[in-house]
């Protein structure tokens, strides 16, 4: 998703954008130096590497943006990846985060989800990171209807272990292993 064009345009639009938490602290300058994330250079929006930086600079700017050449091997990608609630029940929490490998490749706000109900969202990825998962999806509270019992399973691309959510504090964490290449993060919760 895209930071918008016209209209207002905050430090935490910019955070969310970049992958991090909204609230999270940030300094425009180290923000385009690439200090807390790369800047995607497919985007064809970016701002300048030069100091002092300014906030409209980061106007239309996607870190998520595919090259040219799309595929999933080398550089930069970007896929669609989604989040099945089969638990029986709705699930509910504020912010989704997906880390591959220990690199946050996606990070949203999250729906509430009846049974059943799909959660679609595009997340970045290099061939590196998704070459042998090890995957983690932390649901930031409040979470309604998931307790430990419950689990999440990678269905895109090759077999997962099954990863019980556990309670890191105002955090529902669950971490899987994918062997094999990954070229999307279709994640099912259990």
């Amino acid at each position: 998703m895209a930071l918008s064009t016209t209209g207002s345009l905050s430090m935490g639009d910019i955070n969310v954008e970049l992958g991090r938490a909204r609230t999270a602290s940030i300094s425009l300058d180290a923000a385009e130096n690439g200090s807390y994330a790369t800047i995607n250079q497919n985007s064809s929006s970016k701002p300048s590497s030069s100091n002092p930086a300014t906030i409209s600079e980061w106007r239309g700017y996607n870190h998520t943006a595919a090259s040219s050449g799309g595929g999933s091997s080398g550089g930069g990608t970007v896929n669609t990846g989604y989040i099945l609630n089969n638990t029986g029940r709705t699930i509910d929490a504020a912010f989704m985060s997906i880390k591959a490998n220990g690199t946050i490749v996606a990070y949203n706000d999250f729906p509430s989800l009846a049974n059943g109900q799909i959660y679609q969202f595009s997340t970045t990825y290099t061939n590196l990171l998704f070459s042998n998962g090890a995957f983690t999806l932390d649901l930031t509270t409040p979470t309604i209807g998931l307790t430990t019992s419950n689990y999440i399973y990678m269905t895109g691309g090759s077999n997962s272990t099954n990863g019980y959510f556990y309670n890191n504090g105002t955090v529902f964490s669950a971490y899987v292993t994918s062997p094999g290449p990954q070229y999307a993060i279709n994640i099912t919760i259990k």
